[in-house]
């Protein structure tokens, strides 16, 4: 990127910038302590997939309501108390982790408090980000975002966690909590453009839902990606929700290590950053999303036919790799590509179908681990991906051939 295109980006997207920064680095903290503390109430499988089930469940249930909802009031308003009800929920778990009385029954509930959160905010930045910067400079905002989230959250948060969690069980939330707060403080002091004014409507709910369901799934290009970005996320579901057990049990990794290895897995989103650009010039945006889409099945199976540490720490950052280019790109496109007075409710179209199916994937990784063993989630998620990239690789470059111009293809992550 050029040094023209960095100064571009205003006050308030490094504001946004240090609200993510801060809150990525508690949440990386979280999630590395969260499956501990669950591995550390229960033995079952099944219960520990059950966290993460209803972390994701909001995904499922309200993405598609929540759109509306966002295109019909101030997001800044939605991010802001968002991040407060987190704070006071990871406040609680803090508090009842160190007290003892916390069980895996109300960290599961807590769990689905903080994902209803975690949906509103996550939805509300996308759709804020493009009233915040140019829109030339939105790959730009998005990269650089990415790579903060990835070292605060991934390279820092996550070793972290897991340190503190073995000598304080209750400090990596309380920590998230306070960052959460800082977090949500920055977002309230930000400056957004007058194209963020929400508009009020007598619009029936249920037609401006419609509205947002016929949009997307008119649009081959962004319903294709979302389908296949749902089916992906269920199948990476499927170990990721038992991973923590599987660090324990198949490769006798204790707390420290798990972290560690969490960390390093972190690396490939830094690595996606740094070769991404040469990548996607050589390849173009379509065939980089498509060859994103074959690590992701084939980086699956490497662990469960081989669970040894080096095979599941190359196949993560493999894949780390991967996912970093197919995120930026494709939230790009969805952020230059829907119009903004319906961003909210297409966007919560597409995170619907895309990511509401983790909450399926982890109910169904339980069962496969309790049931099958460990290793068999990483296989069934591998066999499952290049299935459906068979299946859904002809429908992707018809629309990739319409709506992905070549001077007008995304960028991929650039941290230079």
């Amino acid at each position: 990127m050029s040094e023209q295109h960095s100064h571009s980006l205003p006050k308030s997207y490094w504001r946004l910038f240090t609200s993510s920064t801060v809150s990525n680095l508690g949440d990386g903290m979280v999630v590395a302590a969260g499956p501990l503390l669950a591995l550390q109430l229960t033995n079952d499988s099944r219960l520990i997939a059950a966290v993460t089930f209803a972390a994701m469940l909001p995904w499922l249930v309200l993405s598609l309501p929540a759109g509306v909802y966002l295109d019909r009031h101030d997001r800044q308003k939605i991010m802001y108390r968002a991040n407060l009800v987190r704070g006071l929920v990871f406040t609680l778990i803090a508090v009842s982790a160190a007290n003892d009385t916390l069980n895996i029954y109300l960290l599961i509930a807590a769990s689905a408090v903080a994902g209803v959160c975690e949906l509103f905010f996550d939805m509300s930045s996308q759709a804020i980000l493009p009233a915040i910067v140019d829109e030339e400079s939105l790959e730009l905002a998005n990269s650089r975002l990415y790579i903060s989230q990835i070292i605060s959250n991934g390279f820092i948060g996550l070793p972290l966690g897991a340190w503190i969690f073995v000598i304080a069980i209750s400090a990596p939330f309380a920590v998230n909590a306070v960052a959460l707060v800082i977090a949500a403080i920055l977002i309230r002091s930000i400056k957004v453009k007058n194209t963020a004014i929400i508009e009020q409507t007598n619009a029936p709910f249920s037609s401006e839902l419609k509205q947002g369901l016929i949009w997307l799934w008119k649009h081959d290009l962004l319903r294709t990606l979302a389908i296949m970005l749902g089916v992906a996320n269920m199948c990476g579901m499927f170990a990721h929700a038992v991973f923590v057990k599987f660090v324990r049990d198949e490769l006798g990794l204790g707390a420290r290590g798990f972290g560690i290895l969490l960390a390093a897995i972190s690396i490939g989103s830094i690595l996606g950053g740094l070769v991404g650009e040469s990548v996607s010039k050589r390849l173009g945006s379509t065939v980089a999303l498509i060859t994103a889409y074959v690590i992701f099945g084939l980086s699956d199976l490497i662990p469960g036919i081989f669970p040894q540490i080096w095979a599941v720490a190359i196949s993560g950052v493999v894949m780390s790799i991967a996912g970093t280019i197919w995120n930026v790109i494709t939230v790009s496109m969805r952020q230059r590509l829907i119009p903004p007075e319906l961003f909210g409710r297409v966007n919560s179209v597409y995170r619907f179908i895309g990511t509401g199916t983790t909450a399926i994937g982890a109910l169904i990784g339980g069962q496969i681990a309790y049931n099958f063993g460990l290793r068999a989630t990483y296989l069934a998620s591998g066999v499952l991906l290049l299935i459906a990239l068979v299946a859904l690789s002809p429908a992707f470059f018809r629309a990739a051939k319409i709506y992905i111009e070549p001077e007008r293809t995304p960028a991929p992550p650039s941290i230079t």
